[in-house]
Parts: C-alpha cells; sequence; structure tokens
C-alpha cells in the first residue's frame, strides 16, 4: 500500500510540473478567452464565428481527423485501440438509455433535449483540438476511434429522440381523456358513437400529418449527417489505418519509404501529408476563438440565473465523466486480468476529455430545428462551456494520475 501512495504522490507531484500539459491547457483558456473580448469589444464582427466554424468543420477537423489515422499500426496497438471503440459503444449505450433518469420531473420535450445534450458531448468540435494540443497523434488517434461509437449514437438514437414530436403524444392522450368523461355523460348510443368516431379520424389525421412533417424533416437531417465531413473522414480514415493489418497488403516501395500500404497516400504523395498537417494546425486555434464568439453571442445573464441549466451542467461536465472513468476502469482492469489487453494513460486522459466536454452543437442544431426547447439547449452549452473551461485541468490532472497508476501501464 505504501508503494502504491508513493507511486500515486509521485504521478501527482511530476502532472502538476507539467509544462507542456499546463502550457495546452494555458493556451485553450487564453485563445477562448481572446476570442469572448474580442466579440464584447466589437473588435471583431460577432458574425465571424459562423465563417470560423463552417471552416473547421469542413477543412480543419476532417484533416485532422484523417492524418491522425495516417500512422503504422501493429495488433497490440489495434488490440488496445479496439478496446476504446468497444468502450465508447458501451458509454454512449448506458448515457443514451440512462440519462433521462436525470430529468424525470420535467415535461417530455425537456427531457428528451436534456437527456441527449447530457449523453453526447462536442468531441469534435471542442474535444479534438484541445486533445491535439496535448497529445499530439497517440491521443487524436484514441480520439477519433472513441468517436466512431459517437457518430452512431449521434445519427441514431440522438436524431430519432430529438425528432420525436411528442405533442402528437400529449394531444392523443387528451383525446382518450376526453373519451373516458363522454362515458360518463347522459349521450345517447348514436351520439357516442358519433362523436368518438370523429376524434378516431381527428387522431388518425393527426398522426398522419406528423409522421409525414417528421419524416421530411428527418430525411433532410439524416443527409447532413451522413455527408458530414468529419464523419466521412473518420470512415476513411480507420478503414486505411486498419486495412494496414492484413497479411501482404505493406508491398509498396517508394520514395525511400520499404513496405507500406497502397491506401497511404501520404506515403505515395508526401505532400499530402503537409497539406494536411497544415489545415490541422489552423484548425486548433479558429476553433477555439469560434468558442469564445459563440459564448459572447449567447444570453449569459439570464442562462445563469437558470437552476435547471446549472443542474444539468453538473450532470454533464461531473457526472459524466465519472461515469466513463468507471467504465474505463473496469475495462482496463479486466484487460489487465485477461491479458487481453491494455488501456494506457493517455488513452484514458482522452476519455476523460472527450466524456467531459459541452453538449453537442449537432443536438443543439436538433433543438432548433424540431422546436424542441432550443432556448434551454443553447444556455445550457453556454454555461457548461465556461464550466468546462474551468473542470477540463482538472479531469485532465485527475487522467495524468490515474494514468500513472498500474491498472494504465
Amino acid at each position: 500500500m505504501n508503494i502504491y501512495s508513493s507511486a500515486v504522490n509521485e504521478a501527482i507531484s511530476k502532472t502538476l510540473l507539467d509544462w507542456p500539459l499546463w502550457s495546452a491547457i494555458i493556451a485553450t483558456i487564453s485563445v477562448i478567452s481572446l476570442g469572448f473580448i474580442l466579440t464584447v469589444k466589437g473588435i471583431i464582427n460577432k458574425d465571424w464565428d459562423q465563417a470560423f466554424i463552417k471552416f473547421v468543420m469542413l477543412l480543419g477537423l476532417p484533416s485532422l481527423v484523417l492524418k491522425s489515422f495516417l500512422a503504422d499500426i501493429d495488433i497490440d496497438k489495434f488490440i488496445s485501440e479496439l478496446s476504446v471503440i468497444i468502450l465508447g459503444f458501451i458509454f454512449y449505450l448506458i448515457m443514451t438509455m440512462v440519462s433521462r433518469v436525470f430529468f424525470l420531473k420535467y415535461n417530455r420535450d425537456i427531457q428528451d433535449t436534456l437527456a441527449m445534450c447530457v449523453s453526447l458531448g462536442s468531441t469534435a468540435y471542442f474535444g479534438l483540438p484541445l486533445i491535439r494540443e496535448m497529445f499530439g497523434t497517440p491521443g487524436e488517434l484514441t480520439a477519433n476511434n472513441f468517436n466512431i461509437s459517437y457518430w452512431v449514437f449521434l445519427c441514431s438514437v440522438g436524431f430519432l429522440i430529438m425528432s420525436k414530436d411528442n405533442t402528437i403524444t400529449t394531444q392523443v392522450g387528451l383525446f382518450t381523456k376526453t373519451e373516458l368523461k363522454l362515458k360518463k355523460e347522459n349521450l345517447t348510443p348514436a351520439e357516442m358513437e358519433l362523436l368518438l368516431k370523429d376524434q378516431t379520424q381527428l387522431k388518425k389525421q393527426l398522426k398522419q400529418d406528423g409522421l409525414v412533417e417528421a419524416r421530411k424533416m428527418r430525411n433532410a437531417n439524416l443527409k447532413k449527417i451522413f455527408s458530414n465531413p468529419v464523419l466521412i473522414a473518420t470512415m476513411i480514415g480507420f478503414f486505411i489505418w486498419a486495412t494496414q493489418l492484413i497479411p501482404g497488403i505493406r508491398f509498396v516501395s517508394y520514395n525511400g519509404v520499404d513496405k507500406f500500404s497502397p491506401l497511404r497516400v501520404d506515403l505515395i504523395f508526401p505532400p499530402i501529408a503537409n497539406i494536411l498537417t497544415a489545415l490541422a494546425a489552423v484548425c486548433t486555434p479558429l476553433a477555439w476563438i469560434a468558442i469564445g464568439m459563440k459564448m459572447a453571442k449567447g444570453n449569459i445573464k439570464k442562462a445563469i440565473k437558470d437552476k435547471n441549466v446549472w443542474y444539468a451542467t453538473f450532470i454533464r461536465i461531473i457526472v459524466v465523466p465519472i461515469i466513463a472513468l468507471i467504465l474505463t476502469i473496469i475495462v482496463a482492469t479486466i484487460g489487465n486480468a485477461s491479458g487481453g489487453w491494455t488501456i494506457d494513460g493517455i488513452q484514458l486522459s482522452v476519455i476523460l476529455i472527450m466524456a467531459a466536454t459541452p453538449p453537442a452543437n449537432v443536438i443543439v442544431v436538433y433543438a432548433i430545428n424540431f422546436d424542441k426547447e432550443p432556448e434551454l439547449a443553447c444556455n445550457l452549452t453556454s454555461i457548461s462551456t465556461i464550466a468546462a473551461i474551468v473542470t477540463m485541468p482538472i479531469w485532465t490532472v485527475i487522467g495524468a494520475v490515474l494514468g500513472s497508476t498500474p491498472i494504465f501501464n
């Protein structure tokens, strides 16, 4: 026990004195604050954030994702990253199933919005740039693998829940209550039959109209999701990275590099690597400035006064990372005990950072498109972003300290 305590104390001291780590954290906070201040002071146009976000989403993040997958692979690394992928699916399955429990006292629309906001964070837009600065390519690779499950649940469960029209259920329920009330009134059988028939027709029409409208919006949103450049880059990048394990696929020798997969476009045409590196480098500061600008545009004063926003923020940036931490410890312990896989300290820190991000921008867009408590979603994003800037260093330190223990070595 004394040896273990000594190792933990040494890990804490090393982490607290780790200037590269703190430099990345301080840089993140400083650039986000700079974007906020410049917008508030009117030095930069508050609408520029849309241009920055478009650049980041269309070019910056896809380049960052693809670049991280253009790396060598061995079977041990693949198994380790596969454990991260499986862990991601378990994590998001649990979150999307149980997150509603935290908000049972609210109406269905608020339940849906807050549950999805705390289940699905801004892992790509907020998390990836920070991870890039802290951990480089190894961290980026783990983040992108963890994000595979994120995209699956965002495109499926997240979309289905946010697009569900609760007004139809509510109105149909009201009709049912009316039917029960009518049975207690002194109506002739013919009058009762006529009224119930009218209500049945109204129910059918209501459901049909609602389903048709929901289907149109669902198709439009699904098209946007599956054409997302970040998602496309993740799928292509993972395919290139994983297929390097196929026996005999490494047969290309070119430009002084011996034996690599023909899919490694960065080795076949080296300028591609430089282009991706340049775009990925620009992505990080632009993303941070845009986050600060979005914070400045939000109604911070109103959001601060909303107790519901603070409650959901606590769940998002404290409870959710704790759940992720517990699951990661369990999976890492099983891997160590069985000798089947390992999860290292960098992977742990990356998972914690991804779990502690503010709500996903896509969920906020869903809330706006489907008119499902959009103001609440926007206010929650503003407050949780500010809070995440404060708590993110704490989770990073926790990840670094626990990552130095025998479980993650």
